[in-house]
């Protein structure tokens, strides 16, 4: 048999009988097998597979036979070569067009092109710009921006919304686009509002909101879930028909075949039907001057790719799944095809002219910024360095050990040039309240390593030089040769000086592990508190920086391997088709990484400056959408924004409740405990 495939998870081993082991999948779009190759000895069996990898096109020559390890049909392999790569669709227009409807995994199991794979392959096809619209969320953002940033292609940043008049069990679709960094702004005030205050099983947007955050934004009518189209389809007038689209910016038409299910639910009577409905929008548009353009509604990437989609729609239940329209990213020719009807001049007006006119009076946006904004407590860089000077001291004596004093000097030239004081201050301000409360605090992670932090009671761990230190006196001895790793190790010793038993201490720490080789790292201080006080320590945050400064950090919780699998077998089953294994492995990676839900970081939380609005950086919302919930959190997954704002870790942990516990019960201070 000759077999002709893209491979996938190749791997080899070794085996116990001294021959190796290549095992993969061989798929193409229609179907995929998987394949074994056994050698004789593993040196020859290494070399090849170094030269074989994922995604790699190859043809195989072999026997296909039942193999009772994997319980399946498998291809044993006798000989491989590489293969040509099947041609891929690419745009050879002149002028291409412009997407300007596209959902991404971030539309919550519903669309399944991954962000990158949209972006790139907008810029392979010469297109001057996308945009990203997911289902009421911006989550696909600041991917979307590094994407673009490294391959040069501007991303217009959009949602299509669902919007409402009166009624909220009454919304329509909407396309929502930031034509400046003002709308851009207003797009994320719309995201919260919607998601905060009107979220009725989906985020929605009054239209009273919309008018007045309408400042920098570009609206359109969106799908036959808009507005317009819906008043087309219940035969409305032209003029209640020009007064809906008075409203909009342009006015979108799509495919026919997105239509397709309109036909089957008899709410058109054929496909001349779903033509006019588009011969119409272009009329209205005509009679008030408002640039009509044709966009795809981008759910997947390849027309092949339904199949992903279809997957996780049936998993959802839907009973129409497998009828999945084809909502694809269309090229320029396959978009001018599609739209012939409406005659070669307006063809083009509305596939290349029109969207990219708006694509062209939209600005070069950055959804996030790119540098670090800390909360500003006023004198913070003092109070630090005294503090740490005035517990050196306490400990080390004055004048400090050279080593403490250069120790101390690097670590506080580094934290106060990169404006990282406020952190140290905070986290002092933390552990404070919580001791002076009663409960201990445990800090974890490589704060450790800083000697600020320990000077300030941040940590009790000493990173400098195993040594020993008088309590009495103030003598202190270093250990710098190396032959002790950490103070608990020395052995004990009398102050030569005053003769008291000295104090054992230092664990050789360097503080790059901290703010790393340049001291710029942003600092993540990890504190872990008793579970009962994180709520207290929560809000003390809130009394430093002021409610509107505090969010908890929000997480994006996608759809797994294990998950994707569960999808695919069920669908398999279901619909009674006998997939192997290589098909299966295809299939779960076609449906992994699409969003679920939204969640949040066990004690994150990111700070505002108190001069800032938090729009600046992203949106707010609840997690998982549960309006119940009395937590705030970033709409943006907090990594995205991490190295923009101050993230606090107030963790809650059971160690400094039992030992408050044990400290009531006993009367025995922990502290004491060698």
């Amino acid at each position: 048999d000759l077999v002709c495939g893209q491979l996938q998870n190749v791997e080899g081993r070794e085996l116990r009988s001294g021959r190796y082991l290549l095992t993969f999948d061989i798929v193409d779009a229609t179907d995929g097998i998987s394949g074994k190759a056994f050698f004789d000895n593993p040196e020859q069996g290494q070399k090849v597979a170094g030269q074989i990898k994922d995604q790699m096109w190859v043809k195989i020559k072999g026997t296909v036979q039942f193999d009772k390890f994997a319980n399946e049909l498998i291809l044993f392999a006798d000989a491989m070569c590489l293969a040509d790569k099947p041609s891929e669709r690419m745009d050879n227009s002149e002028t291409p067009r412009v997407e300007l409807h596209a959902h991404t995994r971030m539309s919550a199991l519903d669309a399944v092109v991954s962000i990158k794979e949209l972006i790139k392959t907008a810029a392979k096809w010469g297109h001057p710009a996308i945009a990203i619209t997911d289902h009421g969320v911006v989550q696909a953002f600041p991917e979307a921006h590094e994407t673009a940033a490294k391959i040069g292609i501007k991303v217009i940043y959009g949602l299509e919304g669902y919007l409402f008049d009166n009624d909220i069990n009454q919304s329509r679709h909407i396309i929502i686009l930031a034509k400046n960094s003002v709308g851009l702004r207003n797009l994320y005030r719309l995201v919260s509002i919607s998601h905060l205050k009107y979220l009725h099983r989906t985020p929605r947007i009054p239209r009273t909101v919309l008018s007045e955050l309408r400042e920098g934004l570009i609206l359109g009518s969106a799908c036959e879930a808009g507005e317009l189209i819906q008043a087309i389809l219940r035969g409305a007038t032209d003029d209640e028909l020009l007064e809906v689209a008075a409203f909009y910016d342009y006015l979108e038409i799509q495919p026919i075949g997105n239509n397709a299910f309109l036909l089957r639910e008899g709410k058109v009577a054929d496909e001349e039907g779903l033509r006019e409905i588009n011969r119409k929008v272009c009329e209205i548009g005509a009679k008030l001057n408002k640039p009509v353009v044709a966009t795809g509604d981008v759910h997947f990437l390849n027309p092949e790719d339904e199949v992903y989609r279809r997957i996780l729609m049936a998993g959802q239940g839907y009973s129409d799944a497998d009828k999945q329209p084809p909502l694809y990213f269309r090229t320029t020719a396959e978009m001018l095809a599609e739209f012939a009807y409406l005659g070669e001049e307006k063809a083009r007006e509305v596939v290349i002219v029109n969207p990219r006119a708006i694509a062209d009076s939209i600005e070069l946006l950055k959804p996030i910024p790119d540098e670090l904004y800390s909360p500003v407590i006023p004198g913070a860089e003092e109070q630090i360095k005294a503090m740490a000077y005035q517990r050196a001291h306490e400990l080390y004596g004055d004048p400090l050990p050279a080593l403490v004093a250069e120790r101390l000097e690097t670590e506080l030239n580094s934290i106060i040039n990169h404006g990282f004081a406020v952190l140290y201050l905070i986290a002092h301000k933390l552990v404070k309240k919580s001791l002076d409360d009663g409960y201990l605090v445990g800090s974890r992670g490589s704060v450790g390593s800083s000697f600020v932090a320990t000077m300030t009671g941040i940590t009790e761990v000493n990173p400098l030089p195993p040594h020993w230190r008088c309590p009495n006196c103030r003598y202190s001895e270093f250990i710098t040769d190396g032959s002790y790793n950490g103070g608990f190790d020395l052995p004990d010793k009398c102050c030569p000086r005053c003769g008291q038993l000295m104090v054992k201490d230092g664990h050789n720490i360097p503080f790059a592990v901290f703010l790393g080789f340049h001291g710029d790292k942003v600092p993540d201080i990890d504190l872990n508190f008793s579970g009962e006080y994180q709520p207290v320590a929560h809000k003390y945050t809130e009394e430093l920086f002021g409610r509107d400064n505090v969010f908890r950090a929000g997480t994006i919780a996608t759809i797994a391997e294990k998950t994707a699998y569960g999808f695919v077998k069920n669908y398999a089953a279901e619909k009674g088709i006998p997939w192997r294994n290589a098909q299966i492995n295809k299939l779960v990676a076609g449906c992994t990484g699409v969003k679920r839900t939204t969640g949040q970081h066990p004690g994150g939380i990111m700070v505002v400056p108190r001069d800032m609005d938090v729009h600046y950086f992203t949106p707010i919302q609840y997690p998982a959408d549960d309006n119940t919930s009395d937590t705030i959190t970033t709409h943006f997954d907090y990594h995205a924004i991490s190295s923009r704002l101050v993230k606090l870790d107030i963790l809650g942990h059971d160690d400094p409740t039992v030992i408050k516990m044990l400290e009531d019960l006993t009367g025995i201070d922990a502290k004491t405990i060698p």
